[in-house]
């Protein structure tokens, strides 16, 4: 009995160990899975974001179209190159854009990340939904008006503009040995002999709109002096007044009314017929140089005893709830940088708005007219700047001027009554 029991207690312990062998080998699995999984997903999420921000482009409303606006895509081209950041360009008239941008504002959804229009009026009243450009102007010498509140500066002006006078073909005069004319009596005797040239219709064209009050202008800028326009701008200096009718009454009533000028035509039109010769001289802003064949043909007549020239601008302004502030700053900063500023006039049609660009960047007829601006006081575009529903008034009156001089006490009275209050 005793040697059964001895036999039997071997077996026992090896059925113990056998147990244990699984046990381990469970354990030694899957652990590493999980955490290969979680780093992958991480990656992807990331690099979706870096994608979706470098693909939004800067947008910017002009309100150059046309020749203009090829004129001005140079620069948007080297600022481009320059940083790396795309821009959309999106033509907007001035008209057409400052009634959409109020609603736009107040839902803090601007259409543009940059705008430019030329109604610095309409800027200063809407200066509170506008970045502080302030830090961009340091260090420039402007000969452009920046537009500003006692809040800081809203409105840069890109690039100027003059309305000097009538602009004539020099081929002409040196065939016909006409010279510019030193008074009024002079002004009278050259039109008339231009009047007797072959194939004109007018000696002077009558550019329908606004050209017609910017004839108004000079006219008013001539004979009345810097002090009158300010004085009609700011409501010292009423339209009804005796030495503001006479100007009218005594200057221009009767070269409409004589014939020296054309019937109202087209304001496009009217630069290709006086180029083409139907008319002698043509009064538009220094921006027609892109619209003509030669412009190294071109001179400019003022009127006898003129010390005033109309100058204006297109401004720069960033709405605050832009996507892209930062980077508008920086096109701005480039447009009015020595760089950029190089870049557009060189091309013609438009001046310097600051002081430090040399003559020998401008073609011929801009080359005249930014040497020639040091010699006389350059007065704010007056529609311009009254600006609002005057404005268009304006437009509509002295329109109205040239198909009856008769409604000339009319005209006044409503230009006095339209006059903004404030």
């Amino acid at each position: 009995m005793v040697a059964l029991l001895a036999a039997c207690q071997p077996e026992t312990v090896e059925v113990v160990k056998e147990v244990e062998v699984p046990v381990e080998v469970v354990k030694e699995v899957e652990v590493p899975v999980e955490v290969v999984k979680e780093v992958v997903v991480t990656e992807e999420v990331e690099v979706v974001k870096e994608v979706e921000i470098d693909t939004a482009p800067l947008s910017v409303t002009i309100p150059w179209t046309g020749d203009a606006m090829e004129l001005f895509m140079p620069v948007v081209d080297a600022f481009e190159e320059k940083t790396g950041i795309r821009v959309k360009v999106l033509p907007y008239k001035t008209e057409d854009l400052g009634p959409l941008l109020p609603a736009q504002f107040m839902a803090e959804e601007p259409m543009a990340d940059v705008m430019i229009m030329s109604w610095p009026w309409w800027i200063e009243q809407n200066a509170d939904s506008l970045e502080d450009l302030t830090e961009l102007t340091e260090g420039i010498d402007f000969l452009g008006t920046l537009v500003t509140t006692d809040d800081g500066v809203f409105g840069i002006p890109s690039y100027l503009f003059l309305k000097p006078g009538f602009w004539y073909r020099q081929s002409v005069f040196d065939a016909n040995g006409f010279e510019q004319p030193q008074t009024w009596d002079e002004f009278l005797a050259l039109l008339d002999n231009l009047a007797a040239l072959p194939g004109i219709e007018a000696p002077m064209s009558s550019p329908a709109g606004y050209p017609l009050a910017d004839i108004v202008e000079n006219f008013l800028g001539t004979f009345g002096g810097p002090e009158m326009v300010e004085g009609l701008i700011d409501g010292t200096v009423k339209w009804t007044d005796p030495e503001v009718r006479e100007i009218f009454a005594d200057r221009l009533v009767p070269l409409i009314e004589n014939g020296s000028f054309s019937t109202p035509v087209d304001r496009h039109n009217a630069a290709d017929l006086w180029w083409e010769g139907n008319y002698a001289l043509h009064f538009y802003g220094n921006w027609v140089s892109e619209d003509v064949d030669d412009p190294s043909d071109m001179g400019i007549l003022t009127l006898p005893g003129a010390t005033t020239v109309v100058g204006g601008s297109d401004w720069m302004f960033i709405p605050k709830h832009a996507d892209r502030i930062e980077e508008g700053k920086q096109f701005i900063a480039f447009v009015i940088s020595e760089e950029g500023m190089n870049i557009r006039i060189k091309e013609g049609g438009r001046l310097s708005s600051r002081a430090d660009i040399s003559l020998d960047a401008y073609p011929p007829a801009e080359k005249t007219l930014a040497a020639a601006i040091n010699t006389f006081t350059v007065l704010p575009d007056l529609d311009d700047t009254i600006g609002g529903e005057w404005q268009t008034t304006f437009w509509d009156q002295i329109s109205l001027l040239w198909v009856d001089t008769g409604a000339l006490d009319d005209i006044l009275t409503m230009l006095q009554e339209k006059m903004p209050t404030e």
